[in-house]
């Protein structure tokens, strides 16, 4: 399938294919028309593109995403192996979590202190 098409069925824009494919989250072969070159993308890359997005809904950088990829494939996991990752990724969800409040309490101190005219360096 042509570029305008998988972004069309992804609801990416082609910048964002384009993207996905540097980064080696996808890849495609060329197709000759003429002297024209296209990039021509196999439909399960649509596939792959719908379960990097739901991974980014988890937190998942790209970048992490690209690693599981690797060691992974395409494949679909196991439902054993989605509560194991999912239970991993709720612990670290939680770590990040509590990092922010921290981020947060120090955010409003300094807040605080500005408010009261109290000058912090």
């Amino acid at each position: 399938m042509l570029i305008s098409e998988l972004a069309k069925a992804a609801g990416l824009s082609k910048d964002g294919v384009r993207h996905y494919e540097e980064i080696g989250l996808i890849s495609s072969s060329a197709l000759r028309a003429g002297s024209r070159v296209y990039r021509d993308y196999d439909p399960a890359a649509l596939k792959t593109i719908e379960n990097v997005r739901q991974a980014q809904r988890l937190g998942l950088s790209l970048k992490e995403i690209r690693d599981l990829l690797a060691v992974h494939g395409s494949r679909d996991f196991s439902r054993e192996e989605t509560i194991e990752f999912l239970r991993a990724r709720l612990v670290i969800v939680k770590e990040q979590q509590k990092s922010l409040r921290k981020v947060e309490r120090f955010v409003r101190g300094k807040l605080k202190r500005y408010e009261a005219g109290v000058h912090c360096d």
